[in-house]
């Protein structure tokens, strides 16, 4: 009966360890999240629209995008881009517009021609657009305009973020382009991934510790390709 005990005994401590020490290396592995936040969220249906828009001469879709963007407060992403890799496209890629509230009205407008029907819808969006530019970015999502090498090129950002909280990156491709993102911690231990074939990427997660990250956006197109990047 002691020898059943004791048995009983060391199953237990054996538990315990075994929890514990699962405890201990969750400790170093993010929480994983694919649900954006509704900042995030937001400028992805924009973009979504941006490019719908584009695609179709569609007025109403530009104008629309420019709304959205124009009530979702951002600031400037402070992190140097790196380019890594080679191309003969490198001015022309650098010289795209990215998709700002501003550009979009304006390209709306010009689809919308002489129709007066939309003139009210315009008026409210430029007045949206005007005061974005005016209120200062306090919070909302940091911003940022970059572009990658065709051909497999890279793109290498370096994020921080703190601990234990949302850490939130959203890559929009504007030229079709096939990106893949990948984010890696200080030591370069893969923290996270999205390599769909989407023409955006998201990732979402919770760090376990305070520091920079290294953002990497992989251009798998044959062409140099422009995107946006967000982060919270």
């Amino acid at each position: 009966m002691k020898m059943k005990k004791i048995g009983i005994v060391l199953v237990g401590a054996f538990i315990a360890t075994v929890a514990f020490a699962q405890s201990e290396m969750d400790e170093t592995k993010p929480v994983l999240e694919q649900e954006a936040s509704a900042d995030i969220s937001a400028i992805q249906t924009a973009n979504a629209l941006a490019m719908y828009g584009y695609a179709n001469s569609s007025a109403s879709a530009l104008i629309e995008a420019a709304e959205i963007l124009a009530q979702v407060p951002t600031q400037k992403l402070d992190a140097s881009a790196e380019q890594q890799g080679e191309s003969a496209e490198r001015e022309k890629a650098a010289s795209k517009t990215a998709y700002t509230a501003e550009k979009l009205l304006a390209d709306g407008k010009k689809l919308v021609g002489k129709d007066r029907s939309l003139e009210k819808w315009i008026s409210k969006v430029e007045k949206l657009v005007k005061n974005s530019g005016t209120r200062g970015a306090v919070g909302g999502p940091k911003y940022q305009y970059s572009w990658a090498y065709g051909g497999g090129g890279k793109t290498q950002f370096r994020v921080p973020f703190y601990a234990h909280e949302a850490a939130e990156i959203y890559i929009d491709s504007i030229d079709y382009a096939d990106l893949d993102l990948y984010v890696y911690d200080e030591n370069w231990n893969l923290i996270a991934k999205d390599t769909s074939y989407d023409l955006d990427c998201y990732v979402r997660f919770y760090p376990r510790w305070t520091g920079r990250f290294y953002v990497i956006v992989k251009n798998t197109s044959r062409w140099d390709s422009c995107f946006q990047i967000f982060t919270n």
